[in-house]
């Protein structure tokens, strides 16, 4: 099916049949809901109250099953905005993401250079989010902060998380292709 308008029901790259998909729609599976809230829950909260072991890995596997999803929404919302075709991604690409975050956090937590660039270009990435709460309570904008991260060999454990993402994404995949 060729249509000019990219906003409009596409073939699914899966089967082939009219997708329901739409830009983000991975973020809304309970999976992924639950995991969000507990990653909210634990770090707002739970590491407050109750640091332990049990926080920090508990992190490590809710955002190693968010993360990947995110970053797959973020790019299939990316392709819609500028009107790629098609622009849902496939099975592959959501483990090549999934692949390349663990990759990614087994250099982070194994190699103090990698951790230390993680913690300031995250500041970066997460500076806006503290410039808006730090203006909404009169405070002026500030710094770049530097984030916390405990370089724990122990949290690669979490590693099989990232299969749980990839069940989730190729889940909506193939039931938004089913259900045209």
């Amino acid at each position: 099916m060729t249509v000019d308008d990219p906003h409009r029901v596409v073939p699914s790259r899966v089967t082939g049949s009219p997708s329901n998909r739409t830009p983000g729609d991975l973020l809304f599976h309970p999976v992924a809901l639950a995991a969000l809230v507990l990653v909210i829950l634990n770090d707002r909260v739970l590491k407050v109250r109750y640091p332990s072991a049990f926080t920090g890995k508990l992190s490590d596997f809710v955002g190693l099953v968010y993360f990947p999803l995110f970053v797959v929404a973020t790019l299939e919302a990316l392709r819609w905005l500028l009107r790629r075709r098609p622009w849902q991604l496939g099975p592959r690409s959501v483990v090549a993401i999934s692949v390349t975050v663990g990759l990614a956090f087994t250099l982070i937590k194994l190699w103090s250079p990698a951790a230390v660039f993680y913690r300031a270009r995250l500041g970066v990435l997460l500076w806006p989010a503290y410039a808006v709460g730090d203006l909404l309570q009169g405070r002026g904008l500030p710094g770049i902060r530097v984030v916390g991260l405990v370089q724990d060999t122990t949290d690669l454990i979490a590693l099989p998380a990232l299969l749980l993402a990839v069940w989730v994404a190729k889940r909506v995949m193939v039931d938004s292709a089913d259900h045209p």
